[in-house]
């Protein structure tokens, strides 16, 4: 079915092959005074809105009193809106007539509901909170993540982080970890993609007689253990982390008595870490052993709801008087940009905006504009080939980018790699190429 990121749409199409067969729907209400309550699709025609007319009553402000109607054609299902004042939405887009499937997303006005088969399984309601701890999402899509994470949080129950570079991983576990009995010990974070492979075991394990190298896990005792990019986890360390998992005992690096340990273990990873045919496969039971629950962040192009919320939570957190909030031209771009680097980005732009702009306006133009000033400043040697002169500016540009990135993320490799949306071994292969030391810039 092909769907736009528009606001509005008249009539969505539905190609031929994802006709349904019929099996039975519902209509799962998701928010507002009947949320939790299901409603079969039986008729051939259901209306839904305020009036009690309706098959479907909704009793809520934002609905019209005849909003919407959901018709049976052979095999298919069709949404259509009734001219309500506040609209009918399907995946994000409101519309006037579109085919459904099974599991979409519909709101007419404010009210959430989700179209699902009769057979589906049971589910968790999206929670009513728009944030959990520090984590912000007035969307759908996170505020069924927080449904996950509230009924988890306070269990010793290991969990697996899954979202893209910049989708808040990190501020998830720390969440995760304060919402716990477990709140007043460490919360420890190893990341097992900024470490070389014979580095790892020492940093999970400690080594025998040396207080100073103790381990994440006796560190973590009590605590919280976050296993920050667990699919760079070199094959032959994993079983010996499963062992760990399963017994809550483990061996120094260069011992043999075995130390018992009460650890909570979190995992985070920007990848599928069980893809078929790859040749540096994670192992299936750790795998299974550390996603005993799944918490798969969206990325922000999914959740376009919480782009002014974010703006507003960041930007509360510069000196006052720096910034001013987009106007509607600067939140129309803000809001049709996909964000590959997520909230990450979203953050970086807010605060550039505050530094470069020069009226203080968050807005996507304001790097834009720096650009164009450096550009102006760019010097040329005319003794030089328009080749050799590009080559020169491309190797002055990258050290000094190599510089300034591994300064942000404090020498870290792969945070820095995720920052830039860059290979890891890409980033290294230049590293060397400039000669670069990215241990001097830890302690900066």
């Amino acid at each position: 079915m092909a769907r736009t990121n528009e606001q509005v749409s008249s009539t969505v199409a539905v190609d031929d092959e994802t006709e349904l067969a019929h099996q039975g729907y519902r209509l799962l209400i998701l928010s507002g005074e009947l949320r939790g309550r299901e409603v079969e699709i039986v008729k051939p025609v259901v209306t839904m809105g305020r009036s009690r007319q309706c098959e479907v009553v909704l009793p809520d402000d934002s609905v019209s009193r005849v909003h919407a109607e959901i018709r049976r054609e052979g095999e298919r299902y069709r949404l259509l809106d009734r001219e309500s004042t506040a609209g009918t939405f399907l995946g994000g887009s409101r519309i006037k007539d579109a085919f459904l499937r099974p599991g979409d997303e519909l709101r007419l006005g404010a009210l959430e509901l989700r179209f699902v088969p009769r057979d589906r399984q049971p589910e968790l309601l999206p929670s009513e909170a728009d944030r959990f701890g520090p984590v912000l999402g007035r969307s759908l899509a996170m505020r069924r993540v927080f449904a996950v994470l509230e009924r988890v949080a306070d269990r010793d129950v290991p969990v697996l982080i899954r979202g893209d570079t910049g989708t808040g991983k990190d501020l998830v576990a720390r969440a995760i970890h304060e919402a716990s009995g477990r709140r007043e010990q460490p919360f420890v974070i190893v990341d097992c993609g900024a470490l070389a492979a014979d580095q790892i075991e020492t940093e999970l394990f400690g080594v025998r007689d040396d207080p100073g190298r103790r381990g994440a896990f006796a560190l973590a005792d009590r605590g919280t253990l976050l296993l920050d990019e667990v699919g760079e986890l070199p094959a032959d360390l994993q079983p010996k982390l499963l062992r760990v998992l399963e017994s809550g005992r483990f061996r120094q690096v260069g011992g043999s008595e075995e130390l018992a340990v009460d650890v909570r273990v979190l995992a985070a990873s920007n990848r599928e870490l069980l893809t078929p045919g790859d040749d540096e496969a994670f192992r299936e039971d750790l795998y299974f052993r550390l996603a005993v629950v799944n918490c798969e962040l969206p990325p922000l192009r999914e959740r376009r709801d919480d782009i002014a919320m974010l703006i507003e939570a960041f930007s509360r957190r510069l000196p006052p008087g720096m910034w001013r909030p987009p106007g509607p031209e600067a939140m129309a771009r803000l809001l049709g940009y996909d964000w590959p680097g997520n909230v990450r980005e979203l953050r970086n732009v807010v605060e550039r905006s505050a530094y470069l702009s020069p009226d203080g306006v968050i807005d996507l133009m304001a790097s834009d504009r720096r650009a164009e000033a450096d550009a102006r400043v760019v010097s040329f040697d005319p003794t030089l080939t328009f080749r050799e002169q590009k080559e020169r500016a491309v190797e002055r540009f990258e050290e000094a980018y190599l510089h300034w990135l591994l300064e942000r993320a404090g020498g870290n490799i792969s945070r820095g790699a995720r920052e830039a949306d860059m290979d890891r071994k890409y980033l290294h292969k230049l590293l060397r190429r400039y000669g670069i030391d990215a241990k001097q810039f830890a302690s900066r």
